[in-house]
């Protein structure tokens, strides 16, 4: 699909032209990024990369959460959240940091 393509389709969406499939369409979405999931690998993962934790993280306050990959392990990735919550919040000088998390590559998303 072009930019240009699903620029308009957005549009539409936007204008209620497709609001009677919206149901249908966020659960094609789903499907697909949960179809996408079982492709990704580690080699698609880059120091930098945005990721989002997703709805198959169990520890269920970081599902939405943000966080940058900061380093990687032989099958897994090490991220740190934007926003430090729960047992990943570290106190310094400086105030809350995040904790590194080594997370599994089904619970997170590159944005």
């Amino acid at each position: 699909m072009t930019t240009t393509t699903s620029y308009q389709i957005v549009k539409e969406i936007l204008a209620g032209q497709h609001d009677e499939e919206l149901a249908n369409i966020m659960r094609a979405i789903a499907d697909r990024q949960i179809a996408l999931r079982g492709t990704v690998t580690l080699s698609n993962f880059g120091i930098g990369d945005r990721v989002k934790f997703n709805s198959s993280c169990g520890t269920r306050y970081l599902i939405g959460h943000t966080a940058q990959v900061v380093g990687k392990r032989r099958t897994k990735v090490v991220v740190q959240l934007d926003k430090p919550v729960g047992r990943f919040v570290r106190m310094t000088a400086d105030g809350p940091v995040s904790a590194e998390i080594t997370v599994p590559l089904a619970i997170i998303d590159l944005l």
